[in-house]
């Protein structure tokens, strides 16, 4: 059985300048933070569902909640997948 864990996906605060991606996926497991990060369109803090799944997916895990959006922020639960 596989424990929920939180999904947070913002922008980077990192100077653009300095870092060629601008938003970052964080998943907080266990004592972990897993960091997936890409260049994303548009660069208005807009964030596309399908792309965060995708993102969440590609760390191995899966969305158990719908994505909830405040502050400039995108908050999910999720799981790690079997077999993972």
């Amino acid at each position: 059985m596989t424990s929920p864990c939180v999904a947070i996906c913002q922008l980077s605060s990192q100077p653009q300048e300095d870092f060629d991606v601008n938003t970052e996926l964080l998943i907080l497991e266990g004592k972990e933070v897993r960091v997936g990060t890409w260049d994303a369109e548009p660069r208005d803090g807009g964030f596309d569902v399908h792309v965060l799944n995708d993102r969440v997916d590609a760390l191995g895990f899966m969305v158990v909640t719908d994505w909830e959006f405040l502050d400039g922020r995108a908050y999910a639960v999720v799981e790690r997948r079997p077999g993972g």
